[in-house]
């Protein structure tokens, strides 16, 4: 059972059921999924906690580790976000919340609160029924790069399977691989590639896994969970480019036309946390919308 705040607690596989109680009310924001939570804990130092019938989380900071506040809901949300913010000036030396979803700030008293959009954190969200179609995109390098992959392999396979019956061992092999294309050595300390293993912890029939084989040999992968609501979201992908430098495309292609045939409507391919080269490539996918997120702060009096 999820405690009432100011205690939290820590975060645990068994609180899956009671987290999706809250998210399932609201857009599918990437910070707020359980599976991606879990997986990023990397530290052990998120939490939990439920004040005035809202979802509190614990985050710690993607790229610096530090502690921070924010909140779903839409219950009494000016007294919840004062007494967040109070909260996080005492004990975490900041006066602001992060990663407050667009949803609750709509509902925020605007004398009472500042709030900037955070576009670093920003959820890319694409249509599944024109990522199914990007072979066709006229004149554009990701349909160019589809249709030369198919030419050089025009054998190669996909495979769809539970993420649970996967073998891990082949998929770290993958990471290992793009990490070596990159010249990173100690891949097995990104904090990604630790995320990643940690998400094998979670049993969950809707998070998938979609493979890219040439030749019998694993080139690619995305995992992705099934969401309610017409949605998917990805959580991890990655590509062995030394085959094809369109790899992640061939893989985006297929995985929409399965998605398509699920019924699924809307991707969401999370946020680019301000690093160029991976909101580069998100643009160019041509996102069909975004879901918001701010940082919250009082208003100067």
């Amino acid at each position: 059972m999820i405690p009432t705040f100011p205690d939290f607690k820590r975060i645990e596989l068994a609180d899956k059921k009671d987290v999706e109680k809250f998210t399932v009310q609201f857009p599918p924001y990437a910070d707020f999924n359980f599976s991606n939570i879990w997986a990023w804990d990397l530290k052990g130092e998120m939490g939990f906690s439920i004040l005035n019938d809202n979802l509190v989380v614990k985050f710690t900071d993607y790229l610096n580790g530090k502690s921070f506040l924010s909140f779903l809901g839409d219950k009494m949300i000016n007294e919840t976000a004062q007494e967040l913010i109070d909260f996080s000036e005492k004990n975490y030396k900041t006066g602001i919340l992060k990663l407050v979803p667009e949803t609750v700030v709509g509902l925020l008293d605007k004398s009472e609160f500042d709030f900037i959009s955070d576009l670093d954190s920003r959820d890319y969200v694409y249509s599944v029924l024109r990522l199914a179609s990007m072979d066709a995109w006229p004149q554009n390098t990701i349909s160019k790069g589809v249709r030369r992959f198919i030419k050089q392999y025009p054998n190669y396979v996909i495979k769809q399977q539970s993420f649970q019956d996967i073998h891990k061992d082949e998929y770290l092999k993958i990471f290992k691989k793009w990490s070596e294309n990159k010249n990173i050595i100690n891949y097995s300390e990104l904090n990604e590639y630790r995320a990643f293993e940690r998400l094998f912890e979670i049993k969950d029939k809707n998070i998938k896994v979609i493979s890219l084989y040439v030749k019998e040999v694993l080139v690619g992968f995305s995992v992705f969970e099934i969401l309610a609501d017409d949605y998917a979201m990805s959580h991890f992908a990655k590509a062995d480019t030394l085959y094809h430098l369109s790899a992640y495309d061939v893989l985006d292609l297929e995985e929409a036309k399965i998605l398509q045939k699920q019924g699924i409507k809307y991707y969401n391919w999370q946020q680019d946390l301000g690093i160029q080269g991976l909101r580069k490539a998100k643009i160019k996918y041509k996102p069909d919308s975004f879901l918001n997120k701010f940082l919250v702060k009082k208003a100067k009096q």
